[in-house]
């Protein structure tokens, strides 16, 4: 038995083929699109050319800068924690009459005690900056103590002569002394 006797094609039955026409194909694409929706392919450049808020990003960094981008950014952050302090403590004194609350002299404390967090850790920052970095310090330490442990070990390992050293070596170094038997 063969391949053509099997697959019918020798016994006169004829092949069907599923698109006798362009409108076959055309009408089969139209389903599986309704069956199967599929988004076309876009890039990133293309996404992010329809993102407003990062559209807004951009054109503020132009316009105001780094510097001065982030400074107005750690201050909406500031104000948000603020405000979401306050409401906290509007609640608190609705829960509690009788407690006495003083709401602004407690936000105006929180708010300072944040702008104080907030210039300590630029002034860390800075400073980190300004000094060599602690990272290159210890990386050329490990790259010296590498080289003084590579040196150490070549030292020691010159007189000796390794396993693969010995089985390549047809005549060793040290001639050993062998038994001689007569027989």
């Amino acid at each position: 038995m063969n391949v053509s006797s099997v697959s019918g094609a020798s016994a006169g039955y004829p092949i069907p083929n599923a698109f006798e026409t362009p409108e076959d194909v055309s009408a089969y694409a139209q389903i599986m699109a309704q069956l199967y929706p599929v988004e076309p392919y876009r890039t990133r450049d293309e996404i992010n050319a329809e993102d407003a808020a990062l559209a807004k990003f951009k054109e503020d960094l132009k316009v105001k800068g780094a510097a001065l981008f982030l400074q107005e950014l750690n201050e909406e952050k500031i104000e948000a924690l603020v405000e979401e302090y306050r409401q906290k403590l509007m609640k608190l004194k609705e829960e509690n009459p009788e407690q006495p609350i003083d709401v602004n002299q407690m936000v105006s404390d929180f708010r300072k005690q944040l702008l104080k967090e907030l210039a300590e850790a630029q002034k860390a920052e800075q400073s980190e900056k300004s000094s060599p970095t602690a990272e290159g310090m210890m990386s050329a330490d490990l790259l010296e103590n590498i080289k003084t442990a590579q040196s150490k070990e070549k030292t020691a390992l010159q007189g000796e002569e390794g396993f693969l050293e010995k089985m390549l070596n047809p005549q060793p170094q040290e001639k050993e002394k062998r038994p001689v038997f007569n027989l």
